[in-house]
């Protein structure tokens, strides 16, 4: 089969693009000190997650170009006869070249953080709003070092060795001269893979072994969790009435605004017994549809439709971390509405569409915040606030865990002086009290 000249003309763009676009040696010694950082603290902070994110994201779509040109390129080199022609050798050059940078950037993570069990945790999370699944750095981790992949490397690095003549005259044509250098730039790696592949597949399977019964008592610890964290949370008395009425949802309704958080309280949750403190639960408020469109607040499309009135609050409970009405998440016996006192509007609108990206995932029923894939209803405050315009909340580690309770929260956000209580009510009766009565209240509360 003669190749296309345009098919080559397109995988040699897509080869040079891709180049550029792999994350850069300045980007990979930020990621260097990030993981550093993480290691000394426990866990990652919400920003070095972003960090993060972003550069996995790009690697990614990288990686899925580079294969798709592989594909592109297969039908196009003869099976079973030499490539002489100048096309077919071209064509062999672009799936080489596609190959060999697929292979060098998965043996980078490999060697820098699969024995890193906390940035490992990090990649492998899914992140659906990206198209990216979980597990998919364990996908690359064993596909990289399974033996029909490693095979085929090898022949094809023999195969291009007897090519070195062609390469080199095909390096003389300007429009592929950047090809050949590239390709000749992967010399060093190719000469440490004939060393490091048979041993990196031996303890490739080794680990799988080893880690077979973690990841299955993992699975069945994390079942146990949810299925007491779900019959838990269901345990209420049916007879109970709330304290928080209509009239007081209707005055948190007129003087909220997006951004600010709600903390509440079930006076018959069977969940209070294991959540130190009188407040125990959080929410954060994303403002009616004009406030939000009054500053701007970017969602997409599918958001939008789900955010349409009454919705008004993203809040995580047993069913996720979802879009929610004020009369649903109202529905308690105490609250207070709190503040964060932002330096501008510009960071007000920030913050409410970091909280936006949280929205449909799953809800954590470990209270692992060192996973960003689940969330826990204080979380989705901490991570839409955390780093963002100087707020800082310190996590703290409860049964080996670490995490962050919605006092604990409540407290450091008080204790900070970056929030100012708006309103409170359900403490000591049911009336709605605003300002220095609703703080010293609340003060009351958490000395009790």
């Amino acid at each position: 089969m003669t190749p296309d000249p345009s098919v080559l003309e397109q995988a040699r763009n897509t080869l040079l693009s891709a180049q550029d676009a792999m994350p850069t040696a300045a980007e990979v010694d930020e990621l260097e000190g990030i993981a550093s950082g993480a290691r000394e603290r426990g866990y990652l902070l919400p920003d070095e997650e972003d960090a993060l994110r972003f550069l996995v994201t790009r690697y990614l779509h990288v990686r899925l170009a580079l294969h798709t040109t592989i594909q592109s390129m297969q039908p196009l080199v003869p099976r079973f006869r030499p490539a002489k022609d100048d096309a077919s050798i071209k064509a062999f050059v672009c799936a080489w070249l596609a190959g060999c940078m697929l292979m060098r950037a998965a043996r980078y993570i490999l060697q820098h953080y699969a024995e890193d069990p906390l940035i490992w945790k990090a990649l492998n999370q899914a992140h659906p709003e990206k198209g990216i699944p979980a597990g998919m750095f364990d996908q690359i981790r064993d596909s990289s070092c399974r033996p029909k992949t490693l095979l085929r490397f090898f022949q094809a690095m023999r195969f291009a060795e007897t090519l070195e003549e062609q390469i080199n005259t095909l390096g003389q044509d300007p429009d592929w001269q950047p090809i050949v250098k590239c390709l000749a730039s992967e010399g060093p790696f190719l000469e440490k893979q004939k060393r490091v592949h048979a041993s990196s597949f031996a303890k490739t399977r080794f680990r799988r072994w080893r880690e077979r019964p973690i990841r299955r008592y993992q699975r069945v610890m994390f079942g146990m969790f949810e299925a007491s964290g779900r019959a838990i949370a269901e345990m209420r008395n049916p007879f109970h009435r709330k304290r928080i009425r209509r009239s007081a949802r209707n005055q948190v309704h007129e003087v909220m605004q997006p951004g600010d958080v709600l903390i509440t309280r079930h006076d018959d949750a069977m969940s209070n017994l294991f959540l130190p403190g009188f407040w125990p639960h959080s929410a954060f408020v994303l403002g009616s549809e004009e406030q939000r469109n009054e500053l701007g607040i970017h969602m997409s499309e599918d958001q939008a439709e789900r955010a349409k009135a009454p919705i008004c609050i993203l809040e995580g409970k047993k069913d996720g971390v979802l879009f929610r009405s004020l009369k649903e998440t109202l529905s308690v016996d105490a609250l207070i509405l709190l503040r964060p006192l932002y330096s501008s509007p510009e960071m007000q609108r920030k913050a409410v569409e970091r909280a936006l990206t949280h929205e449909g995932k799953l809800y954590d029923f470990e209270f692992d915040f060192t996973r960003s894939d689940r969330l826990v209803c204080t979380e989705v405050v901490y991570r839409s606030l955390e780093g963002h315009d100087d707020f800082h909340f310190d996590l703290i580690r409860k049964a080996g865990r670490v995490t962050l309770p919605a006092e604990d929260l409540l407290r450091q956000a008080l204790a900070s002086g970056r929030v100012e209580v708006v309103a409170l009510a359900g403490v000591r009766g049911n009336q709605f009290h605003r300002e220095q009565r609703a703080r010293e209240l609340l003060d009351r509360s958490l000395q009790a």
